[in-house]
């Protein structure tokens, strides 16, 4: 399909691959889609700025930098850095068309439906796109496809209003006419508002009076006067900043303008370096507009479909799309009479450089429409066929299925070193610009939004699957009936249904392809050392690990269902590892955790003790915490028996007491590597599980259990 993507400041339309079925999303073949002026065209700016003009203005991202580098070294963060920067991103935020996919966990929407939809990164430039429900709304009969497609621009348009807070007869001024403000003026207008409005372009004052603008100027003393003018000297009710730009004037300006007990509020991106005293002395609310109201940026709400209760956040980003819908129907609302041209998907570029002239005749809107596709629109499931008998010498064919940070940081920049033994010839990604960027970077043949493509296709031997935790298991058992030799990203499974389906799956097969999950850390040089010593002893082993594992935002991903939480998520590693040291059964687990009854932010599975007794009398005990100093090391693992004891402190320094010699103190390696080159070992040689599927299965129970368990004690 035909998308439009940003690569170095330049706009370009691509082919791509469509986006894949997703049980939480719809499938909509757009007809029409909105260049955001103001948004996209910072966007381009910036995409075409250098690494240390980028670094200037996000000082994070250079702290960010400075991490990747004391963990992954230099040369692996130079092209990390480089990488990114030639990456190709997805423009446009606000579209519509026909519904041409229902997901199974979406419902109220149909085949056929007519809708218009929302979200950066998801309701883009591009021929077919993959919406929530939430960020998705029906588009009545009486409204074109040209009008139903500024729903992005006008909920945040609607939001901005509704943050001012105006009431019928009050003065509001709205401080920047363009797509975004002339949307705002006729919100403020039709709801009884006096509006008055500042821009430097007369031709935006001009098409603003059309649509209810009082007064406009391009001069702030002008405007000064002409406020206190209309207001008996007391100054406008309320100010929306609806203008994008680095200064601070907008907002300077705006103090001035608004009488004492006003609100401002912050639509588009303008500086904010403002002085105290004046919204001080009048004591104005100054107020952020989020986007398109409640919900944005809540995975929650946006990607899994939970609503917030009506009778407490009324107006959502989705009632605010739909209510926008509902001012176009009754004609409170014209956005057609501020659309300057139709252009072609095909022609974007131009459109593009339309926007970026000087002119005043410079288009203020411009929609792109997209050809109605005849031939099927939606991809079909490919037939996976078993590839046996398993490809075991040459180059190994890999496809990456789920590129995302880690396996851009980490993954890739290892599969790079064993080039010589292994080739990435396919990517699969959820979006489509990602899976097209990390291709080409990667000179990959396959590109696909659907992991089932790579497992029917016979050129590729063996995936790595590092997508969301939720579909693992799944893919993992296609991938095993397709043939395919299975590197797979901790965890195995999210629950214990899915486990237990993929040991009758196993169990069942005549012939075996490769699985290995990626618990790298039995791998690290250090880890096989101290495990030398280890497996000479006649005595338990005793053993602790405390993992530092540093606090993540209450909505990241790894806390919700596509992660499973920590504990499944990453104390499987932990576990994995006493099973490597003690090489004994798994007796019995218990686990006791902070729970969060005062500290609402607490989780209990990433702030627990579990304690593990194994067959042959050893005792381990693992100490999780979100809790610690970042200062301190991640990880910390002592192990003591006959006598003797290990110490190894973040797969960087391992000491031994009571043994002689051997301490070692190395840059930090936790296996990543060596797991990959046993994973090529295990093809060459015809090794199914290089580590037994017994221990695997063993693992994944265990953390599934002790799950359950510290969530159970809560209810």
């Amino acid at each position: 399909m035909k998308q439009i993507l940003l690569h170095k400041g330049l706009v370009s339309v691509e082919d791509v691959p469509a986006p894949a079925r997703d049980p939480k999303t719809l499938l909509v073949e757009v007809s029409k889609s909105l260049i955001s002026t103001g948004t996209e065209l910072s966007t381009i700016h910036a995409s075409n700025q250098s690494f240390l003009t980028k670094a200037q203005k996000k000082p994070t991202a250079v702290m960010k930098v400075l991490g990747s580098v004391v963990v992954n070294g230099m040369k692996r963060t130079f092209y990390l850095i480089k990488d990114r920067l030639n990456e190709w991103s997805p423009l446009g935020y606000s579209c519509t068309g026909h519904v041409i996919a229902v997901g199974e966990a979406v419902g109220n929407f149909q085949v056929g439906d007519r809708v218009a939809c929302g979200g950066g990164g998801l309701a883009n430039h591009a021929e077919i796109v993959a919406v929530p429900a939430h960020l998705t709304v029906k588009v009545p009969p009486a409204i074109s496809d040209q009008s139903a497609a500024f729903v992005t621009l006008g909920a945040i348009a609607l939001q901005g209003v509704r943050r001012a807070d105006v009431r019928i007869g009050e003065t509001v001024c709205v401080i920047g006419l363009g797509l975004l403000g002339q949307i705002t003026v006729q919100l403020l207008a039709s709801s009884g508002c006096n509006v008055i409005g500042l821009d430097p372009d007369s031709s935006r004052i001009k098409k603003a009076s059309l649509g209810g603008l009082r007064y406009g100027t391009s001069s702030i003393k002008s405007l000064l006067a002409q406020s206190l003018h209309m207001t008996s000297g007391q100054g406008v009710d309320a100010t929306i900043i609806t203008a994008s730009t680095l200064s601070d004037e907008p907002a300077q300006t705006a103090f001035e303008i608004t009488r004492k007990k006003g609100r401002i509020v912050v639509v588009g991106a303008v500086g904010m370096n403002l002085q105290r005293s004046p919204f001080y002395e009048k004591e104005q609310d100054f107020l952020i507009s989020c986007s398109y109201g409640p919900g944005r940026y809540d995975p929650a709400y946006e990607r899994y479909g939970q609503d917030y209760p009506y009778a407490y956040v009324r107006w959502t980003e989705n009632r605010n799309m739909a209510a926008f819908l509902g001012l176009i129907e009754k004609k409170k609302v014209d956005v057609e009479s501020l659309i300057d041209q139709e252009v072609p998907v095909e022609e974007a570029g131009k459109a593009y450089k339309l926007l970026e002239e000087k002119s005043e005749d410079k288009p203020l809107a411009i929609v792109l429409s997209y050809p109605r596709r005849t031939a099927e629109t939606v991809k079909t499931v490919p037939v996976i066929k078993a590839s046996f008998p398993i490809r075991s010498t040459g180059k190994i064919r890999l496809g990456l299925i789920g590129v995302g940070q880690f396996t851009r940081s980490t993954h890739i920049p290892n599969l790079r070193q064993l080039e010589g033994q292994i080739e990435i010839i396919g990517v699969c990604a959820a979006s489509s610009a990602t899976a097209t960027t990390a291709a080409r970077q990667l000179r990959s043949t396959i590109v696909s939004t659907d992991y089932r493509e790579l497992l029917s296709d016979p050129r590729v031997d063996a995936v790595l699957i590092a997508t969301r935790h939720d579909k693992h298991a799944q893919i993992t058992e296609d991938a095993i009936r397709a043939g395919k030799h299975i590197y797979l990203e901790k965890p195995l499974a999210l629950e214990m249904r899915e486990l237990e389906r993929l040991d009758h799956v196993i169990r069942s097969m005549n012939a075996m392809p490769v699985l290995m999950v990626g618990f790298n850390r039995r791998f690290a040089p250090m880890a096989k050392k101290m495990k030398e010593y280890i497996d000479k002893r006649s005595a338990p082993l005793m053993a602790t690990y405390r993992v530092n594992a540093g606090e993540l935002p209450m909505n990241h991903w790894t806390k919700t269902g596509e992660g499973g939480g920590r504990l499944k998520g990453e104390a499987c590693h932990m576990v994995d590892f006493f099973q490597y040291l003690v090489r004994s059964p798994l007796k019995d687990c218990a686990i006791r955790a902070i729970h969060p009854y005062t500290n609402v932010h607490l989780r209990p599975d990433e702030n627990f003790s579990a304690q593990f007794t194994y067959a042959d009398g050893s005792l381990c005990n693992l100490i999780y915490t979100s809790l610690g100093h970042m200062e301190l090391p991640k990880e910390n693992i002592e192990a003591h028996w006959g006598a003797m004891s290990a110490v190894l402190d973040d797969f960087k320094k391992l000491r031994f007491f009571g043994i002689s010699g051997d301490n070692l103190s190395l840059a930090q390696d936790k296996g990543h590597v060596e797991a990959l080159k046993a994973f090529i070992k295990s093809i060459q040689n015809g090794i199914s599980f290089p580590t037994p599927w017994e221990q695997l299965v063993e693992t994944t129970a265990a953390t599934i259990r002790l799950d359950q368990d510290v969530w159970g004690r809560l209810s």
